[in-house]
């Protein structure tokens, strides 16, 4: 499979081999982290329009953290979620992709729509205030810290994914570098939970 291309610069997999999720967790196994969902989360999508959590119904929320200005890091870890997700095939029925930046500064608008839209059809990005960003990060276990004031100034984060279960109650947040480890997690994650595979081909390719 053919890798999704970006116009936003060129992927960086070592970058995403030494990003380190650093919030305290419980860990399931390696890479694992699984949190209680306490609470509703909210954002603003590029159209300006209120977005929560609860608007998704039935929908696993497939999320990564990252910010446009990013060089590297974040180019590739979209890039990773696209081809995992055309991987998985129709089990992306069960899911609802987003992408939530941690630079709201500069992220929103028509340039946060063709972002998303530039890895994915179904990829939809999120924005918000700072404190909305920052508990959304948090419940998630992902580490957020701007770097120095300046004009181009930049945003560590962990590179990590997570998926919220429908239920809103539960979030896993995992690190995995290639796409097929990805689409592997979610199908394991899914299967587990008795979600239908209907449609899905090899499914034991994914074990």
């Amino acid at each position: 499979m053919m890798p999704h291309r970006s116009r936003f610069g060129p992927a960086a997999a070592l970058a995403v081999a030494l990003a380190v999720l650093t919030a305290p967790s419980v860990r399931a196994q390696d890479d694992d982290v699984r949190l209680p969902l306490t609470q509703t989360l909210a954002f603003v999508d590029g159209r300006g329009q209120p977005v929560k959590s609860t608007d998704f119904a039935g929908k696993w929320l497939f999320v990564y953290f990252g910010y446009t200005h990013c060089a590297d890091l974040c180019p590739w870890g979209l890039t990773v979620m696209a081809d995992a997700l055309d991987q998985i095939g129709p089990a992306t029925r069960h899911l609802q992709p987003l992408f939530v930046t941690v630079d709201p500064e500069r992220d929103n608008g028509p340039m946060l729509i063709e972002f998303t839209r530039s890895f994915h059809k179904e990829l939809i990005g999120l924005t918000g205030t700072e404190a909305q960003i920052q508990t959304a990060a948090a419940a998630m276990g992902v580490k957020v810290q701007r770097g120095v004031q300046g004009a181009d100034y930049t945003v560590d984060h962990s590179s990590s994914y997570s998926l919220i279960a429908p239920d809103l109650k539960s979030v896993l947040t995992f690190r995995k570098a290639e796409a097929h480890m990805v689409a592997a997690k979610i199908i394991d994650v899914l299967q587990k939970a008795g979600a239908s595979m209907e449609g899905v081909n090899n499914i034991g390719a994914f074990r």
